[in-house]
């Protein structure tokens, strides 16, 4: 019998690494800190764990060919769509950590577009046996687009951000995110294929790096309240070729934070809980 999608809901795979000051270093360096955090920020775990499969075995798209830990899903563009993470204990960095990844849900949906494929990750890091976070990433995949990109319809940006940073992207900054969180995908610095190939109009921005510089920013204004929950999803790309805002407001045991376009469309909406 041939295997589908589903068949890949439950499939499971344990490493256990060192969150190295090495990986935070380069992080602080990607987001504009001088020097690195005593202890592991949520989402800061990106920076290890790295994918190393072989050169060989890459797809097309600088990604790890499907079919092997996440699902041969039969469409060529790929997202990182969203995620939710929540923080049970601080997390050591030079310490062993284990990480147990599980899929969650293939769901197979119809979009305006085409069809889109939504694949859930749950991702779970431990120290000395203990649970110190629970993470739940959202991939989607789709069919490329025929002539040039549109953007999607974006909700309406929230009102009265109590702060706003802007940020202006370049291919030195994608390059470096790329290097410090060992993403291949070249839609990140490969132009030709961003361009050419997905028919992007520059190279398109991680949405892991926005997700992450919202939560900075939050952390610069928090007043030493630590994050206990952080969600985030992407609802339309950013690019190199202008610049974008970040955007939040704290309100009471949380905060409201979202990415602005340079036209003023919403390119994410995140949310935040101290604990």
């Amino acid at each position: 019998m041939a295997a589908t999608l589903g068949d890949w809901i439950g499939r499971e795979r344990r490493r256990v690494e060192t969150i190295s000051a090495g990986d935070l270093a380069r992080l602080a360096a990607v987001l504009d800190r001088d020097a690195a955090p005593a202890q592991v920020p949520p989402l800061w775990w990106w920076a290890s764990f790295p994918d190393t499969t072989p050169a060989s075995r890459l797809g097309e798209d600088g990604h790890a060919a499907l079919g092997d830990f996440l699902p041969p899903v039969p469409l060529p563009r790929r997202m990182f769509a969203g995620g939710r993470a929540v923080v049970h204990g601080a997390l050591a960095a030079d310490a062993p950590t284990e990480l147990v990844e599980r899929i969650l849900a293939v769901d197979e949906k119809a979009g305006r577009g085409g069809p889109l494929v939504f694949v859930e990750v749950e991702r779970r890091l431990s120290q000395a046996g203990a649970l110190k976070a629970v993470e739940v990433q959202t991939l989607v995949y789709r069919q490329r687009e025929a002539g040039a990109w549109t953007p999607p319809v974006s909700p309406p940006a929230p009102v009265n951000p109590r702060w706003t940073v802007e940020v202006s992207p370049d291919p030195v900054l994608l390059f470096r995110m790329s290097a410090a969180t060992f993403n291949g995908h070249r839609i990140h610095y490969d132009r030709d294929f961003a361009v050419g190939t997905e028919g992007y109009p520059g190279l398109v921005v991680h949405g892991p790096y926005v997700a992450l510089r919202l939560l900075e920013e939050l952390t610069r204004r928090a007043r030493g309240r630590a994050v206990a929950e952080f969600s985030f999803r992407a609802v339309r790309s950013l690019f190199d070729t202008a610049p974008f805002a970040l955007c939040g407001a704290i309100e009471g045991d949380g905060a409201r934070l979202w990415a602005e376009t340079a036209d003023g469309a919403v390119a994410m909406l995140a949310d935040a809980r101290f604990a």
